[in-house]
Order: C-alpha cells, then sequence, then structure tokens
C-alpha cells in the first residue's frame, strides 16, 4: 500500500517537475525573447542617433574643410596679388672705368718755406760784426709738366701710381740791411745780408689710393719727391761811402739736386671715356741744407755758415688722356 502510494506521489512529482520545468523553460524563452525585443527597441533608436550625432559632426568638418580650400585659394590669390619683393640688388660698383693707364699734362701755383739762417763763425763772441740772423726768402711761382701713371679698380676703390715732373718758376729773395751785430747795434755802412732760392724743376713718385663715386674720384697720396734748387746768399759788409779799404763778403752760390718726400690729395673727374679732369693739392719736402762761406777777400779765421730750408705747398690742376 505504502509502496503505491509512493510511486504515485513519484510518478506525481515527476510529472509535475516536468511542467514545472516546462513551464519554467517556456517562461525563459519568453524572458529571453521579452530581453531582445527590448534590447533591440532601445539599442536601435540609440544606434540610430548615434550615427545621426556622427553625421552631423563630420559634415561641419567638410564645411570647415572647404571653408579651409576656400581660404587656401583666396590665400593663394592673395599672395599672387601681393607684389613680390625685388631681390637684393648686388653690390654697387663704379660705373665709370677708372682702370688702366693715362697720361697727361698740368699747371699750377707753388708757395714755398725757405728759411736761411746767418751764423757767424768760428763764434759769435769772435765775429762780433754779425748777430746770428734768420731770412724768409719763402719763394712762389708758377709751375707745368706732364704726369703719367696706372690704376686698378676693385667696386669703388682705386688704387695706383703715378710719377709727374714739373718745371717751376718758384723763386724768393729776402734782404736786410742794416746788419745787426752781437751787441744789437747796427754795423756802420751799406752793409746787408741777402738770401735767394730758385725751384728749377721738381718731381714725384707715389701711390695713390682712392674712393670712386662713378665719375669723381676722390684720393691720397703720398710718396717721393725730388727737385733742382739754386740757392745762393751774401753777407756784405761794405762801408757806408767809397774807400780804398778792401771789405768783406761772404759769398755762397749753387745748384743742388735734393730729395725729400711728399704728401697730399686731390679729385679727379671723367670727362668722356679717355678724358678726365685734375685738381691736386701737393706738400714736399726736401730737407735742409747748410753752406759755410769764407770772406773774399781772405780774413781768416771767420766765416759765416748758412742753412736753407726746402719746402713747398703746390697746388695744380690738370688733363689726362686715359688708355
Amino acid at each position: 500500500m505504502l509502496k503505491n502510494h509512493r510511486k504515485r506521489f513519484i510518478a506525481e512529482f515527476a510529472h509535475g517537475g516536468v511542467i514545472k520545468v516546462m513551464r519554467n523553460s517556456l517562461s525563459a524563452r519568453l524572458v529571453v525573447r521579452a530581453l531582445i525585443v527590448v534590447v533591440l527597441g532601445v539599442a536601435v533608436p540609440v544606434f540610430a542617433f548615434g550615427q545621426e550625432q556622427n553625421d552631423r559632426t563630420t559634415l561641419p568638418n567638410a564645411d570647415n574643410s572647404g571653408a579651409l580650400v576656400s581660404r587656401s585659394e583666396s590665400g593663394s590669390a592673395a599672395a599672387a596679388t601681393v607684389p613680390t619683393r625685388p631681390n637684393s640688388p648686388a653690390p654697387s660698383v663704379s660705373s665709370y672705368n677708372w682702370a688702366g693707364g693715362y697720361i697727361g699734362g698740368h699747371i699750377g701755383w707753388g708757395w714755398g718755406r725757405a728759411d736761411t739762417t746767418f751764423t757767424p763763425l768760428p763764434t759769435a763772441t769772435q765775429f762780433i760784426d754779425l748777430a746770428a740772423t734768420t731770412l724768409r726768402p719763402d719763394p712762389s711761382g708758377f709751375s707745368g709738366g706732364a704726369q703719367g701713371g696706372y690704376n686698378w679698380q676693385t667696386g669703388h676703390f682705386v688704387f695706383g701710381g703715378e710719377a709727374d715732373i714739373s718745371w717751376s718758376r718758384m723763386s724768393g729773395t729776402a734782404t736786410v740791411t742794416p746788419i745787426i751785430k752781437n751787441n744789437g747795434t747796427p754795423f756802420p755802412g751799406n752793409g746787408f745780408l741777402t738770401t735767394r732760392q730758385d725751384t728749377k724743376w721738381f718731381g714725384t713718385l707715389r701711390p695713390r689710393l682712392g674712393v670712386a663715386f662713378d665719375r669723381v674720384l676722390l684720393y691720397g697720396t703720398g710718396g717721393l719727391a725730388y727737385g733742382r734748387v739754386n740757392y745762393s746768399a751774401n753777407s756784405d759788409f761794405r762801408p757806408g761811402v767809397p774807400t780804398s779799404i778792401p771789405f768783406f763778403q761772404y759769398p755762397a752760390s749753387f745748384s743742388k739736386t735734393k730729395t725729400g718726400w711728399t704728401a697730399g690729395g686731390g679729385v679727379e673727374v671723367g670727362i668722356s671715356k679717355h678724358w678726365s679732369w685734375k685738381a691736386e693739392y701737393l706738400y714736399y719736402d726736401l730737407g735742409n741744407l747748410s753752406f759755410t762761406a769764407n770772406p773774399v777777400p781772405a780774413n781768416p779765421p771767420f766765416q759765416v755758415a748758412y742753412g736753407w730750408e726746402t719746402k713747398a705747398h703746390t697746388f695744380n690742376t690738370g688733363l689726362n688722356f686715359r688708355f
């Protein structure tokens, strides 16, 4: 009996459990299907909304790209319309050609300094009739001659060398009377002191360095100077009235070729391809020269020593023919 009840119970339980399991399985399927529907119902709109947002996000970028392209094109057009900056010009050079050889002529004026000293010998104490004296003949006069040279040119800079020779009429004389004695009193009579300097010709040999401003050349120069100079002087102790008593003179006269230095500058202007005009200043110093004169007639031990300066300023203008 009990076994029958147990079997029945088991059978009913099994039947009910299967039914429950089936019911539970059916419920699970329904739940899963419901969840899928819900998920799809939510996911699809969300995806669609997201896609729409993405489209809205990319469209402005495309618009911006177009704007950028438009701006780039407008920028290129603007750049095309803006005038381009010209290239920096090459370093300028003088258009007038100063290079090459040249010859020419010049005329000018010179004025010099030829201080001449008179020194009594053997001493001023012994030679009482003459105090140490300085005279200034300061020669001046016209000059003229020829010049030639050669130039090299690099850009605005011009350098070269020039030689010239000038025949000169520069001369000067100075005389003083009466002669002053060592004690400051005049020597009695018609005595006098005189000196003369006469430049016969002079020349220079010198480099030149200048800066060219097209047809205008400004330059400096300096170098060797030389010249032929006549010197003369006399200390004449003649009495005031004619007499048979001899009087004493201390004459000196000679010529000498002197050398020294010169410096100056000038301007040269190109008139045409082959011709140029120049104006030039030079200072030259040919040094000092001394000479001791004996008395005539002889009167030892007395002598007079002379000393000359030979300096001058010259200004000349001329023309050059350029090869």
